[in-house]
C-alpha cells in the first residue's frame, strides 16, 4: 500500500526533516513525470525587448525564462545587454555548459548572449532581428508573414520549444496563425479545429503540426525544419492582401 504525504507546517508543530525533504522533492518529481519524454527546448519566458533612441546607446532586455534541458527545468534571471548592432542581423542565444554537483547544489552553468551574424551555433535560439537605430523592436504581428519582416521585427520562427514528440514552434506564432484562420469567414472546418487547438493547448506537439500540414496540403508526412513548418503555415493561412504583400517587397528580403 502506498501513502502520499504533504507537509502541513502548522503553527506550534516542530519542523521535521521529512517535511522539508517532501517539500524539496515534490516540484522536481512532478516536473520529471510531466516532462520526462519531452525534447530539450524553451518552456516559457525569455521575452526580448529593446530600450533606446537615436541619442542614447540602446539596451536589449531578455526577461527571465524556463527551459527543459537534459531532464531538468533550468530557470534563468532577467538580463540586460548594451546594444549597438544596428542594421545588422542579430541572434540571441542561450547556451548550457557541463553540469556540476557540489556538496549543497546541482549547478547548470549557462550563458545568454547577443551575437551578430546569421550563422548557426550550438545552443537554443531565443530570437533574431535586424534593427535600425531609433526604431522600436516590433512584436505586434499583423499576420504570419510579419514574423519575417526584414527590419525592426522580432523573428521567433526558429525558436525551439520543448515538446513531447520533438521540438516544436513558438506558441506566439501559432496564436497569430489561429487568429488569421478564425478571422477568415471562409476558413475550412479542419483549419478552425486546428486553430482552436493552437489557442487552447500550447505548445502544440511537433507530430500534431506535421500531420496537420501533411493532411491539409496533401503532401506525404515527413520531418520538416522550423523554416519549412513556418512557410507551410503561411501558405495555409494566406493574407489575401496584395497591398500588404507589395509593401513587404519594398521593405526588402526577409531575414531568416
Amino acid at each position: 500500500m502506498q501513502e502520499y504525504k504533504k507537509p502541513l507546517f502548522q503553527k506550534g508543530r516542530v519542523l521535521k526533516k521529512e517535511g522539508l525533504e517532501a517539500l524539496r522533492d515534490f516540484p522536481y518529481e512532478f516536473a520529471r513525470l510531466w516532462l520526462n519524454n519531452w525534447s530539450d527546448g524553451i518552456l516559457s519566458g525569455f521575452d526580448i525587448s529593446y530600450i533606446g533612441d537615436e541619442d542614447k546607446e540602446g539596451q536589449l532586455v531578455v526577461d527571465a525564462g524556463a527551459a527543459w534541458y537534459e531532464g531538468q527545468i533550468v530557470l534563468t534571471e532577467k538580463e540586460t545587454f548594451p546594444f549597438a548592432f544596428y542594421d545588422r542581423p542579430v541572434k540571441i542565444w542561450i547556451r548550457f555548459f557541463p553540469k556540476q554537483t557540489t556538496e549543497d547544489f546541482f549547478v547548470c552553468p549557462l550563458e545568454i548572449s547577443v551575437e551578430e551574424g546569421e550563422q548557426e551555433k550550438e545552443g537554443m535560439e531565443l530570437g533574431r532581428f535586424r534593427l535600425s537605430k531609433g526604431a522600436r523592436l516590433r512584436k505586434d504581428y499583423r499576420d504570419l508573414q510579419d514574423f519575417s519582416t526584414a527590419y525592426n521585427t522580432l523573428n521567433l520562427t526558429q525558436v525551439p520549444y520543448a515538446g513531447e514528440d520533438g521540438i516544436t514552434v513558438s506558441p506566439v506564432l501559432l496564436q497569430v496563425f489561429a487568429r488569421m484562420i478564425l478571422e477568415n469567414p471562409s476558413a475550412k472546418e479542419s483549419d478552425i479545429n486546428f486553430a482552436l487547438l493552437c489557442l487552447n493547448h500550447p505548445p502544440v506537439s511537433r507530430k500534431c503540426l506535421l500531420w496537420y500540414i501533411s493532411r491539409r496540403l496533401g503532401i506525404p508526412y515527413r520531418e520538416l525544419g522550423h523554416s519549412e513548418i513556418y512557410q507551410c503555415l503561411v501558405q495555409i493561412a494566406g493574407t489575401g492582401n496584395r497591398k500588404l504583400q507589395e509593401k513587404r517587397r519594398k521593405e526588402g528580403p526577409a531575414v531568416f
